[in-house]
């Protein structure tokens, strides 16, 4: 074994000696200049000055989720285009908003955090499509309440985040699906979720974040690809020379040589078999609906998403058991088992089990419990979107199902909302001149 491990490290020596070192110090140039270039990012970012919108629910909304698939439509336009310059020298990246749907002791609130630019780009969006509502300045209910640590603060915390169970390319269910085709009616697809919020006592609260950031369609390549393949397309399937475009080319070479010298009798070689250019005859309506449905998430403008949630409740009174029950259980009406469903992710919520010994392990259980809450209390409060776990990829029509005000049918009386109705002046009103 000795001289093994005296052999490596002669080879290893000679490969250093022999050009080697050139892969190493390359290597370590490139891990430099990640963390010299992830400086440049959080420099950057806090650079940047934020504010905090409250946006309060017009008083009759007959509105359907579909004007918020507008007005998602019109804040993807903050989306920007960074040179390299910009993101390799500079720190730059795509920035994000984040809509959070609060119930404080039972009051439920809509609020908007984005840069001072992206203000003008909200208050169109929302304004065009509910003119009744209000856009204010407000302050950020994160700073009320004091800084957390699990030991001593007065107030304990639960935090989790949704996340897809299956590939981006598979929708949830919308808000189309709680239509009905003939009664011209709908389902609010979001009036368990607001029932819910709105039954927590006065001491309680409970946020849901959404962290939004919108993306392009380089993404989509691989989803198109993807549905062909569902379809049965030959050249997409696995194994397939048409899915691998190296092998493809080199079987265009190396192809007519073997059939020179393996099947010199071009008389005797089997007739080729015309494969059929795809299966969808042979798919179930199941089947085929799903493939639509990928479809029409792909035909939509998108976004990369976070959904974080978070219960506060002082300590002698903290039970998260019954509002966290009754959210995830609101979120799977958003599930089925053809496409895609949103559930908690389990390996970095702040609930930690143990491995084998329950007594054993307190001491190391405890150690991890405190350490994701204090990390999920952070990025949350921060709302920085490189913290947390891997990011869903939802479409307008995905986040308007999620993300949309209380619909006049819906009886949600904690729901904040405008108070004194708002109307345009008369033409004919007389202005005094020079007032």
């Amino acid at each position: 074994m000795y001289n093994d491990l005296v052999e490596v490290l002669r080879t290893a020596e000679w490969l250093l000696v022999h050009g080697g070192w050139i892969i190493f110090a390359g290597a370590m140039l490139y891990m430099f200049y990640e963390l010299y270039l992830e400086h440049l990012q959080i420099e950057w970012y806090n650079s940047l000055k934020w504010i905090f919108l409250k946006v309060t629910v017009p008083p009759e909304n007959e509105r359907s989720p579909l004007a918020f698939e507008n007005i998602f439509d019109q804040l993807h336009s903050i989306q920007e285009t960074i040179s390299w310059a910009e993101s390799h020298l500079e720190g730059q990246f795509q920035i994000w908003i984040t809509w959070e749907i609060t119930s404080i002791g039972g009051v439920i609130g809509n609020y908007i955090r984005c840069l001072p630019k992206h203000r003008d780009s909200i208050e169109a969006a929302i304004y065009s499509e509910f003119p009744a509502a209000e856009i204010t300045e407000a302050e950020d209910y994160f700073t009320k309440l004091p800084p957390y640590d699990p030991n001593t603060s007065p107030y304990d915390i639960f935090a989790f985040t949704f996340r897809y169970i299956r590939r981006n390319e598979y929708p949830i269910k919308t808000y189309k699906f709680f239509e009905h085709p003939t009664a011209e009616t709908m389902v609010d697809p979001v009036a368990g979720i607001w029932e819910e919020l709105g039954k927590i006592s006065p001491y309680e609260m409970f946020v849901i974040q959404f962290v939004l950031r919108p993306i392009g369609n380089d993404w989509k390549e691989h989803g198109y690809e993807f549905v062909q393949k569902l379809k049965g397309v030959p050249e997409f399937q696995d194994g397939h020379h048409g899915s691998d475009p190296i092998m493809g080319f080199l079987g265009k070479i190396i192809g007519p040589f073997l059939d020179l010298f393996i099947r010199s009798d071009a008389e005797h070689a089997p007739a080729h078999k015309e494969e059929p250019p795809s299966l969808m005859l042979h798919l179930t309506e199941a089947e085929k609906q799903t493939i639509g449905l990928i479809e029409t998430k792909l035909s939509h403008w998108t976004y990369q998403t976070k959904i974080h949630c978070m219960y506060v409740a002082p300590k002698e009174k903290y039970n998260p058991t019954l509002i966290l029950r009754a959210v995830i259980g609101a979120f799977k009406a958003f599930g089925a088992a053809n496409i895609n469903s949103l559930k908690p992710y389990l390996a970095r919520w702040t609930k930690v089990n143990y491995y084998l010994f329950k007594e054993w392990e307190k001491p190391i259980t405890r150690f991890r419990l405190e350490w994701r809450k204090r990390k999920y209390f952070r990025f949350m409060k921060n709302r920085f979107w490189f913290h947390g776990p891997k990011t869903n990829i939802m479409s307008t029509e995905e986040l308007a199902t999620l993300i949309h005000f209380p619909m006049l049918t819906v009886k949600v009386p904690n729901v904040e909302k405008v108070q004194v109705k708002k109307e345009q002046p008369p033409i004919d009103l007389p202005i005094v001149p020079d007032l």
